[in-house]
């Protein structure tokens, strides 16, 4: 029981902290995304979410996909919260605290 819910605070405490953030393409070469999950908003309003696997000056690609830099209108890249992942992991420890003192009553 135990081992189940040490191992439920981990994933939870893992998976829920991160977001995502809005950055311009002019401040950063498209190459340095090689690798992180972005959401992709283009000029047609067509949302796209992917792995960017590779990227030029004129492209994005990822998870079979190529957009147009010319065709982006709004680009968020996905990062790590801080501030989430110490709140939630902290709440997630307090959940697992009550239970445990419940389950020893």
């Amino acid at each position: 029981m135990k081992k189940l819910i040490a191992t439920s605070l981990i994933f939870f405490a893992v998976s829920g902290c991160s977001s995502l953030k809005e950055v311009k393409l002019d401040t950063k070469h498209p190459s340095s995304y090689v690798g992180k999950n972005i959401k992709v908003t283009t000029i047609s309003d067509k949302t796209f979410e992917f792995k960017v696997e590779s990227a030029t000056d004129i492209t994005v690609y990822g998870e079979g996909r190529t957009i147009y830099i010319a065709d982006i209108e709004k680009i968020e890249v996905e990062e790590l919260s801080p501030l989430k992942t110490i709140t939630l992991t902290g709440g997630l420890y307090m959940l697992g605290a009550i239970i445990l003192t419940i389950a020893l009553l």
